[in-house]
């Protein structure tokens, strides 16, 4: 792997997880499950966090 594309993967995590966060502040938890789209869009941005992850060598 370059170090090009450790860096873009590291970036897409970031930007994943600054998503995550931004879609849920503000939410407690009963709030946040009663929100499919704000839940499906933190669920997605998991699973992109665990993709760039499982790239990682």
């Amino acid at each position: 792997m370059s170090k090009r594309d450790l860096v873009l993967l590291l970036e897409d995590i970031l930007e994943a997880a600054q998503k995550i966060k931004r879609y849920s502040s503000g939410l407690n938890y009963e709030a946040f499950i009663d929100d499919d789209k704000t839940m499906d869009a933190v669920v997605r941005n998991f699973e992109i966090i665990g993709e760039a992850a499982k790239s990682i060598k």
